[in-house]
Formats: C-alpha cells, sequence, structure tokens
C-alpha cells in the first residue's frame, strides 16, 4: 500500500487543535495525548484535581494510592452526556455548529481488605473504567472565496517545479507515481486541471492550467468527530498506619476516532458548478501503561500526593481512510488540442481513493507526573490542588512490517511543533450533613511553541457539583464548562495564480464544551 494519501491529504482531523500549520501525524499524537482528567462527578466538580485525595475510584487511574483510603468495598456508576458548540470564522463569515452525545463516563469495583496486624492496615483493589476522551465534535466553516481555490492547491502540488524528487514528473500520476494516491490525483480525474499541452498544441505538460477561472462563489466545509477513549485500570493500593499510602496501577487504554470531512465549492459561472470532497477516516488502538504512587498524610488536615504515569505503548494503531470527488460539468466540451482523441463532452465526474488494506503503525505517548496537596477545614470541607507535567514534544511513532512506512518526518516535526506544560487544577468541597457542595477550577496551556502557532491553544474549565452520602450509597452530580481557541487550515500554502500570497485563509474557531456527569455509588 503506498501511504502517500496520508500524507498528501493531510486526512487526520485533529479535534484538539485544528493547527494552522497544517494537519498530520504529529496532530494525530497531541489528540491522543492531551487527555481529560477523567474520574467519577465529585472529582469533575472539583477540577478534575484527585492526586492527593483518597477514598475515590479515580485514584485508580491517577494515584491507585488512594484506594489506601477505603474502609469497606464499592461498587459505582457514572453516565454523562456532553454538549458541544463551536463558532468558525472564515474570511469574515462566521458560521456555528453543534454536537451532543450520551455517554458512559465510568465504572469501578473497588475490593476491601482489612488487616489487623502490623502497620499495613488494609489493602484494597479496584477495576474501574475511565473515559479519558471525547472525540465527538462538529465544525462548520462557509464563505466566499475572490482569492483562491482549492484547484489552486491541486496546481501547486502537481506542477513539477514544486518538487525535488527527480521522478516526480512525467510519472506523478500513473500507477505508483507520487502523486497517485492524493487528492491532486482526484482533482486530475475529475478534469478540474490539467497539463498545458490541452490548451496550447505541443505544450508544457508539466505546466498546469485550469477552465474553471472564476473564484468560488461558496466555500463551505462541515468537520465532524465521533468516538471516545477510554482506560481500564487494575490498581491496588495499600494504607501503613494511615499515615503513608502507596499504590501502582497496569492501565489499558483503548480508542476509537472516526472523522467525516465534507469539502464544497460552487461557482457562480462557467464551466463548472461546483465540486465535492468526501473523507473518511477512523482509527483504533489499544495500548498499555503503568502508574505508581504515593499519599502522605502527616497530619489530620493535611496530605501529598504524587504518581507518576508510564508512557502508553500502542503497538498496533490501525487506519482506513477513503475519499471521494464528485463534480457536476455543465455539459462543457473539453478539447485537447495535442491529443484529440482525448476529446469529450463533461458532465457528472467521481473517482475515489482509498487504503488497500488497513495502516498499521505504533505510537508511544510521554510520561506524566502528578503532584499534587489537599488542606482539610476540620470536618467542614477541603480544599485541594495538583499540577501535573507533560511533555508533548516527547510522542514518537514507529512502523509497521506489514505497512512499511518511515515515520522519521513526523516525529521531528513533533519535537519541533509542541513543548513542556504544566496542567493546573484546583477544587473544593462544602460539606453540609449529608450534603456536599463542590467548586473547581482547571487550566491546560497551549502545547504548541510560539514559533508554530500564534493561537492560544490553551483549555480553560470551570466546574461545579452536588452530591448526597449515606453509609449504604451515594449520588454526585458534576458540571463542566470548558472553553478553547483553535485553527484550521482548509487547504495548504502554495502559489495563487496572481502572486505568491497564501492561497488559503485560516478558520478562526471558538470552541465550547458542557458536560454533565452523574455518579452512583453503593457501599457493599
Amino acid at each position: 500500500m503506498n501511504k502517500s494519501i496520508g500524507l498528501w491529504l493531510g486526512g487526520f482531523l485533529v479535534v484538539t487543535s485544528f493547527s494552522a500549520f497544517g494537519q498530520s501525524y504529529a496532530e494525530e499524537a497531541l489528540t491522543l495525548t492531551r487527555n481529560n482528567p477523567g474520574g467519577s462527578a465529585r472529582i469533575q466538580g472539583m477540577g478534575g484535581a484527585q492526586v492527593a485525595l483518597g477514598g475515590d475510584y479515580s485514584t485508580a487511574y491517577s494515584n491507585p494510592a488512594g484506594l489506601g483510603f477505603f474502609n469497606r468495598s464499592e461498587f459505582t456508576l457514572s453516565i454523562g452526556t456532553n454538549f458541544y458548540n463551536s463558532s468558525a470564522n472564515y474570511l469574515g463569515t462566521s458560521t456555528s455548529d453543534s454536537k451532543s452525545n450520551a455517554n458512559l463516563n465510568g465504572l469501578s469495583l473497588v475490593l476491601h481488605n482489612e488487616n489487623s496486624k502490623g502497620k499495613m492496615l488494609n489493602g484494597n483493589f479496584a477495576v474501574s473504567l475511565t473515559r479519558t476522551k471525547n472525540f465527538n465534535q462538529n465544525i462548520t466553516y462557509q464563505s466566499a472565496n475572490s482569492a483562491s481555490s482549492m484547484i489552486d492547491y491541486f496546481i501547486g502540488q502537481s506542477s513539477s517545479q514544486n518538487s525535488y524528487d527527480p521522478d516526480f514528473f512525467p510519472n506523478q500520476f500513473q500507477q505508483g507515481g507520487y502523486l497517485y494516491y492524493s487528492l491532486a490525483m482526484l482533482g486530475f480525474d475529475n478534469f478540474l486541471f490539467g497539463p498545458q499541452s490541452e490548451v496550447t498544441p505541443g505544450g508544457d505538460s508539466s505546466k498546469y492550467h485550469t477552465y474553471v477561472a472564476t473564484p468560488p462563489s461558496l466555500q463551505k466545509e462541515q468537520l465532524q468527530t465521533t468516538g471516545s477513549q477510554y482506560q481500564w485500570n487494575f490498581a491496588y493500593g495499600l494504607n501503613f498506619s494511615d499515615f503513608f499510602y502507596v499504590g501502582a496501577a497496569l492501565g489499558i487504554p483503548s480508542f476509537n476516532y472516526t472523522s467525516q470531512k465534507t469539502y464544497q465549492e460552487t461557482f457562480s459561472s462557467g464551466p463548472l458548478p461546483g465540486f465535492q470532497l468526501n473523507e473518511n477516516l477512523h482509527i483504533t488502538g489499544t495500548g498499555v501503561n503503568g502508574t505508581i504512587g504515593a499519599i502522605i498524610k502527616p497530619k489530620d488536615f493535611v496530605q501529598f500526593g504524587l504518581s507518576v504515569s508510564t508512557p502508553t505503548y500502542y503497538p498496533v494503531m490501525s487506519e482506513d481512510y477513503t475519499a471521494t470527488m464528485k463534480s457536476n460539468w455543465n455539459g462543457y466540451n473539453y478539447i485537447d488540442l495535442t491529443y484529440p482523441s482525448n476529446n469529450q463532452t463533461l458532465f457528472n465526474k467521481a473517482d475515489s481513493i482509498y487504503y488497500q488494506s488497513p495502516f498499521l503503525y505504533s505510537l508511544t505517548t510521554p510520561w506524566r507526573i502528578r503532584a499534587g496537596a489537599t488542606v482539610f477545614i476540620q470536618k467542614h470541607g477541603l480544599i485541594t490542588a495538583e499540577i501535573e507535567k507533560v511533555n508533548y514534544s516527547k510522542p514518537s511513532f514507529g512502523s509497521n512490517s506489514n505497512t512499511p512506512y518511515d515515520f522519521s518526518g513526523d516525529n521531528s516535526n513533533i519535537r519541533s511543533f509542541f513543548k513542556n506544560v504544566f496542567n493546573i487544577r484546583v477544587g473544593g468541597e462544602y460539606r453540609y450533613s449529608n450534603f456536599r457542595f463542590r467548586l473547581g477550577y482547571s487550566y491546560a496551556p497551549s502545547p504548541y511553541n510560539q514559533t508554530i502557532t500564534s493561537v492560544n491553544n490553551s483549555i480553560t474549565s470551570y466546574s461545579a457539583g452536588v452530591g448526597y452520602r449515606t453509609a449504604k450509597y451515594f449520588v454526585d452530580l458534576g458540571l463542566i464548562q470548558s472553553a478553547w481557541n483553535s485553527s484550521y487550515l482548509p487547504y495548504s500554502r502554495g502559489t495563487v495564480r496572481s502572486n505568491d500570497d497564501p492561497i488559503s485563509s485560516v478558520v478562526s474557531i471558538k470552541n465550547g464544551n458542557f458536560s454533565a456527569m452523574v455518579t452512583v455509588g453503593f457501599n457493599l
């Protein structure tokens, strides 16, 4: 299989940022690495801060030492819903879109084992399922564009003077050629552009022209993503003298990601009323990681937590991709002045490219280090905070023997595009009788180097929650509002017909997500 499909079309639709410097496997690494803190409705209501807390199933994912605080067995179920909205500005035109979905946020079983002898007071084993990523988003942009068309991008990609490969021309559109699996090939087969020899007898076939002389009266694209990322956690936590807590966990993360992109251009005059490009991408993977952690409680009113999570290794990522282009010509008489045998009348044209079999590769994500503290205000509540270190320049892709591919360029981009960040989470809980009231805040700085993009892609979240607890059961509600900015480039930069300015303007996107979550727990 020729992997040039993914290279030339930039098929990965990133839900984290929509970078203005182009879509690539670097973007995929960020999307699969920039996870949510995860956890129960109680934890979510406190901003996701959890590394220095105990007695909640969420710690099986973040800091298994917290399992040592359990003094009984417990079963929990967490469900929720997300409401995503976007406002995209393209060439001065704003377009809104939205998407909502219900989901299973978590599931857990904690088994308590009491030990009345020695300093080890108890040990607790937990099996939990934690939702760490929500891929469900819809983004739509549209506007007239008097400066360029995607056809200009095709011409720029296809011209021999734009390639340093000596074998680029004239074989780029032939079987196994440089552009045989590419969006430019689809445009070529749909007669959106062609060699100069069509209009000039014996002309230069390494240079291209288009019959579509007028700019598009409308450019429109809808970007849809669906799927989620979960992690199974098998964890054990120990309690030594109610002073020192330690734990370890094995994590089995998996994800299912799908993107659908529908791009359209329409023309108010000329031989081509319009064309449409549909791209579909599906990626799945299952990995493994480990977490160790400790909590120390020197006084009754304060405790400190620390945890370290190893890189997640996905040994086999499976990717499927298809792209289809359709153009609806109005009966245009196509004449090839150099090769008259090609003459024909153009009506509807269509062509597709796709992987003959799934493209396989591996991914290794970065380490995660979390540290935090919790202060208890007598029996009235608590305040907790944590900081998480993640180096987004450290992920790396690897080739699979069944579908060999050189990822050195993508891994180099990851190191150049992204940086090390410190995520901050703060929360508090007030207790009144059986009721609990919570507030939280979290801030995830932009993972991009400023030299790559000027867009501040930081994510800011505010949360609140309420809970009710008895000796036999508890119910918690968590509400989270998140906001961030991002950008997206409809097609790559290149040369326009009249000058060397960029042929595509950046889409500026304001993203918002409101989620509600309920956790129900039963003491066993």
